[in-house]
């Protein structure tokens, strides 16, 4: 039998794992549904409704909140003490543990990240007294390329938190990835200031330029999605980084 993939085996091991963390999984489900319906009915209520551009911002806010969070235990079982060792000696490789884990992070968490939100919007809207419909989330597609490029680099820096650190995965990966931001960001004003001289006023990476006077400048969608190359090349890697650091994993 193959040691790196087997179907067989990673049929059984995918079972396994739906057997063991289905009430969880189902439990975290419907305290996510209780969380956004919490949400949106505050929004709708302060609000007399909640407008497309309203949904979707919170949409975007739900999915990587929530998905950061879940990715960042998929792989906490391999970190340390008596789950560790149950985990790394299940008869299954690592590539097939490894890949359990991020079918329920990515495929399986986005179907039912979906399903809630438009479950707990259009339960909202039913009841809200405006005449709001459900927002088409998939309608832009530049917004829905953008939106899924950093919600993918987001779930391969927390797939590889979740492995890299032994305890309190989410709020140490977390602390990471906002102070490299802060860095990131500091960086940017510092070089943009240099670049354009005394009339700059604020940037943001990847964003629009601010000046004194009060315009702006923004690249425009073709100028802008070159920039995105780096981002997604960057994915690969940390799912890559992450997988490498499992398979480091030893009794």
């Amino acid at each position: 039998m193959n040691q790196f993939f087997s179907f067989s085996r990673f049929g059984r091991l995918l079972r396994k794992h739906t057997t063991e963390n289905l009430a969880s999984y189902a439990l975290g489900a419907a305290v996510l549904l209780g969380g956004m319906l919490v949400v949106l009915g505050f929004v709708s209520y302060v609000g007399g409704g909640v407008s497309h551009a309203g949904q979707a911002v919170l949409f975007i806010l739900f999915l990587m909140g929530a998905g950061s969070f879940f990715t960042s235990t998929v792989l906490g079982q391999f970190g340390s003490g008596s789950r560790a060792a149950l985990a790394l000696t299940l008869p299954a490789s690592q590539f097939e543990k490894y890949l359990v884990a991020w079918l329920f992070s990515l495929p399986v968490f986005l179907a039912v990240f979906v399903a809630d939100f438009y479950l707990a919007d259009w339960l909202v809207l039913s009841l809200s007294p405006g005449n709001e419909t459900l927002v088409n989330i998939f309608g832009d597609a530049e917004t829905v390329v953008t939106v899924g490029t950093v919600f993918l680099v987001l779930h391969g820096v927390a797939l590889y938190g979740s492995i890299f650190f032994r305890q309190y995965q989410f709020i140490k990966t977390a602390f990471v990835f906002f102070l490299a931001t802060t860095v990131l960001v500091f960086i940017n004003y510092q070089v943009m200031k240099g670049v354009i001289g005394p009339e700059f006023k604020m940037a943001t990476p990847l964003g629009s330029v601010n000046l004194l006077n009060g315009s702006s400048v923004r690249l425009t969608s073709e100028q802008a999605r070159p920039i995105m190359l780096p981002l997604l090349a960057l994915l690969p890697l940390l799912w890559l980084a992450a997988y490498a650091r499992l398979t480091e994993k030893q009794l």
